[in-house]
């Protein structure tokens, strides 16, 4: 192959989180992966593509690092996904990634060299290439027991991640489908801004932080709670400062 495209948005609920009023988070993009829709593009494919067998082995360039939870200048939430691989054989296909992420109790950094984060269903494997490209559109894709290491045990095994697309030119001259867009023509995906852009707050859809569904448990939670009550905490210290009576001079 010469070239091709991955479009991956991780996971929908988690993005609104991670930029939600809890988290307060922002999305980084590195190394060639940009925005696009709803999801995050990674590109600069290379691997290879068996006819006969109906077999795809491709690699990504692009990085997606997810950072929430700041205080004094912190993060206890950092989750970073890069050098992404769809590798699909028959009916059955794998998405694979170096993940770091951070243990947002001890605050100790753990690294996964090509991690299988996911499962991809593909009912009837990889098809045909047409006009000498071959693309996989919106297969589903569901978290692996390894996978769930990445999110520190707030998601388990079999939750569904959002769908991956895949587009790779097997010819310098195919040309590659706009795969990914989202249906309302956005061009940025939530919580990041630009091919190498990052955003906090602001860049939040707000739809899971307002209604509160589906936010994250466990470890995420708990940061969240601690958040919450220091937060609380200054609040009440201020208040007392304020009602203790001056000290009078003797």
């Amino acid at each position: 192959m010469v070239k091709g495209t991955l479009d991956w948005g991780v996971k929908e609920s988690f993005r609104s989180y991670l930029t939600g009023p809890l988290a307060r988070g922002k999305v980084e993009l590195s190394g060639g992966a940009a925005a696009h829709g709803t999801t995050y593009r990674f590109g600069a494919a290379r691997g290879s593509y068996r006819a006969d067998g109906h077999a795809l082995d491709a690699a990504f360039h692009g990085a997606v690092r997810f950072l929430g939870h700041r205080t004094n200048g912190v993060y206890a939430l950092d989750l970073r996904f890069s050098a992404l691989h769809v590798r699909v054989e028959g009916g059955s296909g794998s998405l694979i990634a170096d993940v770091a992420t951070k243990d947002r109790e001890s605050g100790e950094v753990s690294t996964y060299r090509q991690l299988t984060v996911a499962t991809l269903a593909l009912r009837s494997g990889v098809p045909s290439a047409q006009r000498d490209v071959v693309a996989l559109d919106r297969v589903p894709a569901t978290l692996t027991e390894g996978g769930a290491k990445a999110f520190g045990g707030s998601y388990r095994a079999g939750d569904a991640l959002d769908p991956v697309s895949v587009a790779v030119a097997l010819t310098d001259d195919a040309r590659l489908p706009s795969s990914g867009a989202s249906s309302d023509g956005a061009s940025t995906a939530p919580g990041a801004t630009g091919p190498a852009g990052s955003t906090g707050p602001s860049g939040s859809t707000g739809t899971l932080a307002a209604t509160g569904s589906d936010v994250p448990a466990g470890p995420l939670a708990a940061a969240a709670a601690l958040t919450v009550a220091a937060g609380a905490s200054a609040v009440a210290a201020t208040r007392r400062s304020r009602r203790r009576p001056a000290n009078r001079a003797s």
